[in-house]
């Protein structure tokens, strides 16, 4: 208040009132006032008690979409696909060696193939059910994330019964949906919210689940529920705030939209059948009012032939009567632009790239390519989330359980904190213009700004298996006689003997062939 409010204070206290409220109402943020035509939301609740409130809905209605909607089910799809690709997320393992003094950080390549040994046979039947393998279980799980908002999987270890364990490992996963941790279940004495018991940080310690789902039917109650400590339980989760843990679905904020355009193209179709059938229809003057039609012997009205066909003349209208034609005014010329312009905007609210939801890939290289590498920044986004919340876990907790069971012996040359050390790559990003962008990658290598390893690593492969795989084709080239480079057409020299890099290796022997991958394995080299 400042001096001249002060004085009407003491003269006139309710003009000095008015005079106050005004200048705070002038003071506000346009954006958070509330206006007749337009309401604003003042809803300020917790992250955890707005999932709590809506996520049920609205994961009932994403599923929904999905079952009766292409377009939805195809998004989905897609997505999956990009985040974890044909052949799920690769697992490199990376055990270092524990020798002083070695500047590279060398990694023991014969262990890690005993781990991919093992992991591999592990991965035909990962899940408790036996129906799934390592990447079905992943797409299932990833697909569950994104439409429901989360899910959860439950480590089942140990030769504990009744789980007979599918592999020499004794690690099983549960995958459960997100209605098996009941939303609505509270307990404020034991610090238990949304399902998930916390401690004072809101550190989860547990997880209370159904015994089965809750969708089976039949009435559940507290009996038919477990208590899942945190430790064997991984979450993943869509989470858009920081308070709270639950997810919502990644199509949440797109459900309208979507609803629209479905029901708009339903609208358009039907207009379209209509139309394709020329409906006609008679009209009356209203002067006909009254008016009784001629009957047969048994007083029902007469029928009158009105049968479209080429060349028909109506002679069967009476007084008064005219046959009018509808016209829906189809196909609508603006479908197609209001039809992009939805799908635009729900394209950037999932994260998949416009052309990947709509099926259109018109447009330049350079447009194309643009809109790849910016939706490919989102998906590798969430690929590291799906990795580091539940394909990471599941391989760490495979590599103990591994050790702790006896299948796999650790060497003492390997570094203990390394044993379970691996890279996770998702699925690599296609090429648009293969011949464009291999000279790109030529240029890159000869610039020494990037390794055939990185190279290799974004195509899904394995430096080491690429690498083996060159040497066991030039060996087996040598004993043919014939040199590779000269199959290859990139117009190498063979009777050149300066050029080294097109000259035919000399034959190998077999223990100089051994020698040889052991040189390639430990150093990448070719040319060793």
């Amino acid at each position: 208040m400042n001096i001249l409010d002060r004085g009407f204070a003491v003269f006139a206290p309710r003009y000095a009132a008015r005079r106050m409220w005004a200048r705070s109402v002038l003071s506000l943020y346009e954006g958070g006032r509330s206006t007749r035509r337009r309401k604003k939301s003042r809803d300020n609740s917790t992250g955890e008690r707005q999932v709590v409130r809506d996520a049920a809905t609205v994961r009932a209605t994403v599923r929904d979409l999905e079952r009766n909607y292409d377009l939805v089910d195809g998004a989905l799809s897609t997505l999956v696909r990009n985040i974890i690709g044909p052949s799920g997320i690769s697992i490199e393992p990376m055990p270092r060696l524990n020798t002083p003094g070695d500047k590279y950080d060398s990694i023991d390549d014969d262990f890690a193939r005993q781990l991919l040994d093992l992991w591999r046979e592990w991965s035909k039947s990962p899940e408790v059910t036996r129906t799934l393998n390592w990447v079905q279980a992943q797409e299932l799980a990833c697909r569950s994330w994104l439409r429901d908002g989360e899910f959860f999987a439950q480590m089942v270890e140990g030769p504990r019964a009744p789980i007979r364990h599918a592999s020499r490992v004794p690690l099983s996963i549960e995958l459960l949906e997100a209605d098996v941790v009941p939303l609505d279940f509270e307990d404020e004495a034991r610090n238990i919210e949304a399902g998930i018991e916390r401690n004072e940080w809101g550190q989860p310690l547990a997880y209370h689940a159904y015994k089965q789902h809750p969708g089976k039917g039949g009435w559940t109650s507290l009996a038919d529920m477990k208590r899942v400590p945190a430790e064997r339980m991984l979450h993943v989760a869509v989470r858009r705030r920081l308070s709270g843990l639950r997810g919502i679905s990644l199509f949440a904020s797109a459900i309208d939209r979507l609803i629209d355009i479905k029901d708009y193209e339903e609208s358009e179709r039907i207009a379209a059948r209509i139309a394709a059938r020329i409906a006609a229809y008679i009209k009356r003057d209203k002067d006909m009012e009254g008016f009784a039609p001629a009957v047969d012997d048994n007083g029902q009205p007469k029928d009158r032939d009105f049968l479209l066909e080429a060349g028909a003349i109506f002679t069967e209208t009476l007084p008064g009567e005219s046959i009018e034609m509808i016209n829906p005014e189809r196909p609508n010329t603006v479908l197609e632009q209001f039809r992009t312009a939805m799908m635009r905007a729900v394209s950037r609210a999932i994260g998949l790239s416009y052309s990947s939801l709509s099926g259109d890939y018109d447009g330049t290289y350079s447009a194309q390519r643009q809109e790849l590498v910016e939706a490919y920044d989102g998906y590798r986004m969430m690929t590291q989330t799906f990795v580091a919340r539940f394909v990471q876990p599941v391989w760490e907790r495979f590599v103990t359980m591994a050790i702790a069971s006896g299948q796999l012996v650790v060497p003492s040359h390997i570094r203990p904190e390394s044993v379970a050390q691996a890279i996770f790559r998702g699925p690599k990003m296609p090429w648009i213009d293969p011949q464009r962008e291999a000279r790109g990658l030529r240029e890159l290598f000869d610039a020494r700004v990037m390794s055939r390893t990185q190279a290799i690593a974004e195509r899904g492969g394995r430096v080491q298996d690429t690498f083996e795989e060159i040497a066991r084709e030039r060996d087996l080239a040598d004993e043919l006689g014939f040199s590779l480079d000269s199959l290859t057409g990139d117009g190498a020299d063979d009777n050149n003997p300066d050029d080294e890099d097109t000259r035919t290796p000399p034959r190998r022997q077999p223990r100089q062939r051994a020698a040889h991958l052991r040189a390639v394995r430990n150093t990448g080299d070719l040319s060793a």
